[in-house]
């Protein structure tokens, strides 16, 4: 499974990050190198902290390392010329914003993906702030958001189910990473629409880009051996708010 690494200037932010993606119940290894060892002067990176945390959060499938900005890519880039060529040749250095970007990544390590997956979850993770704001700000440049793939024609009959959501604030992260973890052990093809919009519900980026809220109708469709089994998993969870309370 890829290992996950936040480097920071700051403890407090990185530990911050880590809080936010433990409430996302992912099996995935997330450590944090973050601030100095210096009670008068806290803030700061160190390449040894970054090298210690890349070889905890290694299991031999590789590591994506996300970093606040400037000197803490600095620190990355270093650790890598420490750390042993063949675990040098797994870490990849992530361009994605922190806060977004490590939580994207950790869902999509969490579901098994491969490091040029997970990379691409966390760098697009911050798609839907940008597709939501958008029109709401008219004098900066529209985001344009490339659409879904179109499925393929059908060659087997698709298992629809529709639920309207009850989760007091929508399918925020928590519950949508629910939902993404919970369809990881079945092979269907499976999609979910809101209105006009389709996305992939095992990527959390694409599942935040349905920006739904409490009341929105959401259908799932799936095809395949165990499409009935998916179908009967994602109502369950609506009925059960996605594991959040009334």
């Amino acid at each position: 499974m890829i290992g996950i690494v936040v480097v920071s200037h700051s403890a407090t932010l990185a530990n911050g990050v880590r809080e936010l993606a433990s409430q996302l119940a992912s099996p995935a290894r997330l450590e944090v190198a973050a601030g100095v060892d210096d009670p008068d002067h806290p803030i700061g990176t160190d390449a040894l902290a970054v090298m210690n945390a890349i070889e905890a959060a290694d299991d031999g499938d590789g590591v994506l390392v996300l970093m606040d900005l400037g000197s803490a890519l600095l620190s990355a880039e270093t650790a890598l010329e420490l750390l042993p060529g063949e675990l040098s040749a797994r870490v990849r250095l992530c361009p994605a914003p922190l806060v977004e970007g490590t939580l994207a990544a950790v869902v999509a390590a969490g579901n098994g993906l491969g490091m040029e997956d997970v990379m691409a979850e966390a760098v697009r993770s911050l798609e839907p702030k940008q597709a939501m704001l958008a029109p709401r700000q008219p004098m900066v440049e529209p985001v344009v958001v490339a659409p879904e793939p179109a499925a393929p024609a059908d060659a087997e009959p698709w298992l629809e189910c529709a639920v309207t959501i009850d989760n007091q604030h929508g399918l925020h992260v928590r519950p949508a990473a629910k939902l993404a973890a919970a369809l990881r052990p079945f092979t269907a093809e499976v999609w979910l629409r809101r209105g006009e919009k389709e996305v992939n519900p095992r990527s959390l980026s694409r599942l935040a880009m349905l920006d739904v809220r409490k009341g929105d109708q959401l259908t799932l469709r799936a095809r395949g051996q165990d499409a009935a089994e998916v179908v009967s998993c994602f109502r369950q969870l609506a009925a059960e708010r996605f594991g959040e309370p009334a």
